[in-house]
């Protein structure tokens, strides 16, 4: 055919395709389109390998290989063509294409189908397509679009030729060529010297995948089990708190800490010397005597502000006689007031006396407590002190004057001094500077007299406010806060008395001298224990030698056991045991004996009060309350009813761990490193084991707690570690902190082994797999497994699978081939090369 085209007056909608630079009409792009849709989420999930695919039927000199081009270029989404080539002799065509399995079946098939080629050289406008390829019912519309040459081509045969991709032997083998270092740099798109990086199969990287989401699982399983003890904690907080309490209230220091703790009494409250005792009484508590030399410091400290505090209390004897002469003062120059009297020059030197000594009170004016009421005192004591001063001068001015009003007088000698008084005064009191001078004052009438005695008793009403305030304080309860603490004197004497010893004590050690036990002899009035013993003894209740030994061994353990802090949970039975023969015990010596006499009934009876032993009987009661409701919380089936999830419940994890050690048992029965020959089982097996691990992750975030019942800050830092009601919380937060951290790099991770898996590349190699590896297993180098709550056989398995992945550190090992083995290898990988076969009259798979 070598016909001229004739460009009709109305444009054919061929011509339009080609001047728009199309090669396909729009059916076949419609087809096209529907494959590549249908067959997408095949494509993505398949490797990209090299085929070499041998075409037969009307292949040869009809365009075939411009349809073939034209047609994979649409079709394709991650595949191409390498090559073509066409063998005349032998009516084929061959290429090479590197693509998913997937692409190329889809190819084959629609190539299958007849197309039609259109193609024009003549007549058509300069820039546009002269190749068109539609549908062979298309060929009937063509109207008066003619084109030079039409041809027709459909594929009767295609064999796929799959190039060996895998192990062969200690060889690695990728497209049918044995991987060398060179191969790898080459074919990985990597230089050389950049392969010395590790190498990886994509068997390798689901087995560190696969027991990455092992060791994930376990994590998740550990953070709500700590969710769990949180919701735990929360309800038993209270009454650990109240146990611990209870605790204190036996401790050593407990009566002095009742008072310098608490802003109940100021005069006694002193939180300096609680805290050097603080950090003596664990030492102490738990009789390590041979290490208090270390605590001198602690000791020498406390004592030097002891002796503060006590010299504290002597000055404020002292503020309350100046308080009580004060007040005497303020009485006469009151009644002078009301009498219109003005000479008030012996108050004044009597008040002003006063007021110097008040300021010489250094260690009342600094108390914590105290310094901002007694500044205000002292400031309301000066302004009145001041406005008298101001009086006298008046006073002698109107007297000197002749009682005329409105005069002007001429200041002298002695007025100098006093206005240099009153300027110190004020200058003191308002913090502003006044010039005196010569110059001459104005006086107002007499009848200002009046104004200055309402200033004068407002002065003097808002002074003895402030003098009441401080010189008569008040504890809470309304007691008399001076009296309170004059009461206190012998526990704060047996302190100093104790601090001494301590002193001594150290003095001892220091040199070398026989000591015995000495705490028992230096604390014998502090010692709640022995205190308790002395008293059993003393009311006849240790009725036998071995009562006595029994009694005194009970509470010497019971001492050990509440004084090691922080309260151990595991010594809560042992120590509800020892109250509990103690109780029995005072029980039995309780009950009316016959033909004894009843004081035996009455003398226990007064001992079931004794505060000691109802503190030990609240301890009991307290730890009793904290087991009950923890086992409650244990038989919970569910939390799944509440408003906002916090926890599964504890069956609910035992269930989740269960399927975690069943899919272990499968995980531990599939090893790809040990058996690399197996590869392409392991690799099945590997990913049924992938799935069944999404399935056990999916279940357990079913449920997902929002960021109000999420732990997302670190706990405060300053707490007593010595108080488990404190430091249970801190390290539960801690710790969630910690594994959710770990289990969102570990997510990071397992991303990055999904899309080195997603490029469905057998090998990988290179910087970025390296460097994530590095990242897996510096995290799992730093995971601490005693940190982790489970069982002895599922810390077996976690480090089975650490292990597991730590095989993989130098990446897998290959044999590279010698010159003379290269042949051979060669033939091996031919014979392992998979031809699959299709036919046009048949539609299904290869055969």
């Amino acid at each position: 055919m070598n016909m001229k085209i004739d460009i009709p007056s109305k444009e054919n909608y061929f011509y339009e395709l080609l001047k728009k630079k199309y090669h396909t009409s729009e059916i076949i792009r419609t087809q096209i389109a529907d494959i590549k849709e249908r067959i997408k989420n095949d494509v993505l999930k398949e490797p990209i390998k090299s085929f070499t695919v041998k075409f037969w039927g009307q292949v040869l000199n009809n365009s075939f290989e411009k349809t073939l081009r034209i047609i994979s270029k649409r079709l394709f989404s991650r595949g191409r063509i390498d090559y073509l080539y066409s063998f005349r002799e032998q009516d084929l065509v061959e290429a090479n294409i590197t693509s998913t399995l997937t692409e190329i079946e889809a190819l084959i098939r629609y190539l299958m189908k007849p197309h039609i080629v259109l193609r024009c050289r003549q007549g058509i406008i300069k820039g546009a397509s002269n190749l068109l390829i539609i549908d062979e019912e298309e060929k009937n519309n063509l109207g008066n679009f003619t084109p030079d040459y039409t041809h027709r081509n459909y594929v009767a045969s295609a064999d796929v030729y799959e190039k060996y991709t895998g192990r062969l032997g200690d060889y690695l083998v990728l497209n049918g060529v044995p991987l060398t270092s060179e191969k790898i740099g080459r074919e990985l798109r990597f230089n050389t010297i950049e392969t010395k990086n590790r190498v990886f199969t994509t068997t390798g990287l689901k087995e560190i995948y696969v027991n990455l989401y092992f060791l994930l699982l376990i994590l998740k399983l550990d953070l709500e089990q700590h969710y769990l003890k949180l919701r735990t904690f929360n309800v038993l907080e209270n009454d650990l708190k109240i146990v611990e309490e209870k605790i204190d209230e036996l401790s050593f220091f407990s009566d002095i800490f009742n008072h310098i703790t608490s802003k109940d009494n100021p005069l006694l409250f002193h939180e300096g010397l609680f805290l050097d005792l603080i950090k003596l009484e664990h030492i102490i508590e738990n009789n390590n005597w041979k290490g208090i030399p270390a605590y001198a410091g602690y000791i020498y400290s406390a004592a030097n502000k002891l002796n503060n505090h006590f010299k504290f209390l002597e000055e404020y004897g002292l503020f309350v006689t100046y308080a009580q002469c004060i007040e005497k003062f303020i009485a006469k120059l009151t009644k002078k007031l009301f009498k219109h009297r003005s000479d008030f020059h012996g108050e004044l030197r009597n008040l002003t006396a006063n007021y110097n000594e008040l300021k010489k009170l250094l260690a009342v004016s600094n108390h914590p407590l105290l310094q901002n009421d007694y500044q205000e005192l002292l400031n309301s004591f000066s302004k009145l002190l001041a406005y008298l001063d101001f009086l006298t001068i008046q006073n002698t001015d109107n007297n000197n004057s002749g009682n005329v009003p409105d005069v002007i007088h001429i200041a002298g000698k002695s007025s100098k001094r006093i206005g240099t008084l009153i300027k110190k005064g004020i200058e003191s009191i308002f913090s502003v500077t006044i010039e005196v001078s010569t110059k001459p004052v104005f006086r107002r009438d007499q009848t200002l007299k009046t104004d200055h005695e309402k200033d004068v008793q407002k002065l003097i009403l808002k002074f003895c406010e402030d003098l009441e305030k401080l010189s008569k304080l008040k504890t809470t309860t309304g007691e008399d806060a001076f009296l309170a603490a004059r009461k206190c004197i012998p526990k704060l004497t047996n302190l100093s008395t104790i601090l001494d010893q301590l002193k001594k004590l150290i003095r001892d050690i220091e040199n070398k001298s026989d000591v015995q036990d000495p705490f028992k002899t230096i604390f014998v009035r502090s010692n709640k224990f022995e205190i308790l013993y002395k008293e059993l003894y003393d009311l006849g209740v240790l009725e036998t030698a071995q009562e006595q030994k029994s009694v005194y061994d009970i509470l010497t353990d019971l001492q050990k056991l509440l004084f090691n802090k922080p309260l151990k949970e595991n010594a809560y039975p042992e120590i509800i045991k020892k109250i509990q023969y103690l109780e029995d015990f005072i029980i039995s010596k309780n009950r009316l004996t016959p033909g004894k006499d009843n004081s035996t009934y009455i003398t226990i009876s007064k001992l079931s009060q004794n505060p000691i032993f109802k503190i030990i009987i609240d301890i009991k009661i307290g730890i009793q309350n904290v087991m009950r409701k923890e086992a409650q919380i244990q038989e919970i089936d569910s939390f799944k009813n509440e408003g906002e999830f916090l926890s599964y419940s504890a069956k609910e994890l035992d269930e989740f761990l269960a399927r975690c050690i069943h899919f272990h048992e499968k995980l531990k029965g599939t090893c790809y490193y040990k058996n690399t020959l197996k590869f392409e089982t392991a690799e099945k097996d590997f990913d049924c084991l992938i799935n069944e691990a999404k399935d056990i992750d999916a279940c357990i975030l079913s449920f997902v707690r929002k960021d109000n019942k999420k732990v997302s800050r670190e706990p405060d830092i300053h707490i007593n570690y010595l108080k488990n009601s404190q430091l249970i919380r801190y390290n539960l937060e801690k710790a969630i902190l910690r594994l959710q951290n770990q289990i969102t790099q570990m997510y990071g991770f397992m991303q990055g082994i999904e899309n080195s898996l997603n490029r469905h590349s057998f090998i990988h190699s290179g910087v970025a797999t390296s460097v994530l590896f590095d990242q897996i297993t510096y995290l799992l180098s730093n995971i601490d497994v005693r940190l982790i709550d489970m069982t002895e056989s599922l810390e077996h398995m976690f480090n089975e699978s650490v292990d597991t992945i730590f095989h993989y550190q130098i990446g897998e090992v290959f044999k590279e081939p010698k010159k003379e083995d290269f042949d051979d290898v060669m033939k091996e990988i031919e014979k392992r090369t998979t031809i699959r076969k299709y036919q046009n009259h048949e539609q299904a798979l290869p055969v």
